[in-house]
Formats: structure tokens, C-alpha cells, sequence
């Protein structure tokens, strides 16, 4: 099951979840798992609550115009504020090839 992370102000992140929701097109096929982060940003001078959000995509649902329609409401996301895509994590590289690439053991 693919996972595509993205963090950015909590607001923005739940109007994201909204949307991806209520698209015909995404609706059922992706679940979604909306986690705050700690506020230990001392360089910031923003004051907004920050999350990730966690989209998983269900295995064999993976199609061009599932990621495209995705890719359009997370670019709508970006215009209302900042959405960055998060690198995946070790263990879900390992999972998604199959291997032991990139995770010492």
C-alpha cells in the first residue's frame, strides 16, 4: 500500500483531508491518518500548529489519474499555504521494494 506523507499547518492539512474526501475519484480509495507536531519549532517566527498527514493509497487502486486528481488538490493546498512532501521512512522503503535497502539491522 503506497504512503505519500506531506506536513504543513494543521488547518490546511484537514481542508486537504476534506477534499480528498469528498473527490468521487479519491473517495474510498485512500485513507488518511492526520498527526500534530510537536511545537519545538524555534526558528520560526509563525505561530501556526504544523502536522503531517499520511495518505495511503489501497494496493492495486494505484492508478495515473488517482495521483494526478491527488496531486491537484495537494497544489491547491500549496496556493492556501505551506505543504511540503515528507521523505519516506526507512522502514517504508524496505516495505515497498521488498528488500533491506537503506535499513541497517
Amino acid at each position: 500500500m503506497p504512503i505519500i506523507e506531506y506536513r504543513g499547518e494543521t488547518a490546511n492539512l484537514r481542508v486537504l483531508a476534506r477534499e480528498i474526501e469528498a473527490d468521487p475519484r479519491l473517495a474510498g480509495k485512500c485513507s488518511l491518518t492526520l498527526t500534530p507536531l510537536r511545537q519545538d519549532r524555534r526558528d520560526s517566527l509563525r505561530h501556526a500548529q504544523w502536522a503531517e498527514i499520511a495518505i495511503s493509497v489501497a494496493a492495486g487502486l494505484a492508478t495515473n489519474t488517482l495521483y494526478d486528481t491527488l496531486k491537484a488538490l495537494v497544489e491547491r493546498a500549496r496556493d492556501r499555504g505551506p505543504v511540503d512532501e515528507v521523505n519516506p521512512r526507512p522502514e517504508s522503503i524496505s516495505e515497498d521494494t521488498g528488500g533491506s535497502e537503506g535499513v541497517d539491522r
